[in-house]
């Protein structure tokens, strides 16, 4: 089974381009409503079918395929995702403690402004984005202190393949430095979701078997 996993932000919609391109059973899991701060502790909570799986993910939901046991994992493949603690990590940790004493509604207006300019930079149309339902403040809180904390093992848990778009704004590393990790780095073209903006080109990564498998 392919395993898809959204990132922290937009959730199962963001593989509606993707989805329908994968020739192989896959499943579309939604992030869980956790307010735990460790990786380990959010991705113990994913609604995983029985056994080991390949993965999809998009950014965040790459560091909780990172953060599974072996058993559960054949391969992992993420677009997005960052590949080692960086500036960013350490950002989003001062962002989750400070996020959960906004009010709601200003957090609702705010946030939902910034995630809808960052799908319309990635083609992300209307519809697509009028689906978005965005967490609560706490929950994103606790998902952006996990990322913070890093609290992941050296190397992701079976063979990992890199994606990241050419023009991707939160990416800070290259491919010596994913591959100086153990895994394998691919460029493709588009920005922090490829997966919207060409998603026949990262269909072709979708696990081991690829879109053909």
């Amino acid at each position: 089974m392919l395993i898809l996993l959204p990132g922290i932000q937009a959730g199962p919609p963001e593989f509606a381009r993707l989805a329908p391109l994968l020739r192989r059973d896959h499943l579309v899991l939604p992030l869980p409503d956790s307010t735990a701060d460790r990786l380990p502790d959010i991705a113990g909570e994913l609604a995983l079918p029985p056994g080991a799986h390949d993965f999809l993910c998009a950014s965040f939901g790459g560091l909780l395929a990172w953060a599974l046991p072996e058993a559960r994992v054949r391969s992992i493949t993420t677009i997005g995702t960052l590949p080692s603690r960086t500036a960013a990590a350490e950002r989003s940790g001062r962002v989750g403690r400070w996020l959960h004493r906004v009010p709601a509604p200003i957090f609702r207006r705010w946030y939902r402004d910034r995630v809808r300019a960052s799908l319309e930079e990635d083609s992300g149309d209307p519809e697509l984005i009028a689906s978005v339902r965005l967490p609560s403040p706490a929950v994103l809180a606790a998902r952006l202190r996990a990322i913070g904390r890093w609290d992941l093992p050296s190397r992701p848990p079976a063979p990992a393949t890199w994606l990241w778009g050419v023009t991707d704004p939160f990416v800070t590393w290259d491919k010596g430095r994913v591959a100086a990790l153990g895994m394998t780095p691919e460029i493709l073209p588009g920005g922090h979701r490829p997966h919207l903006s060409h998603p026949s080109l990262v269909a072709a990564y979708a696990g081991p078997q690829g879109a053909g498998g």
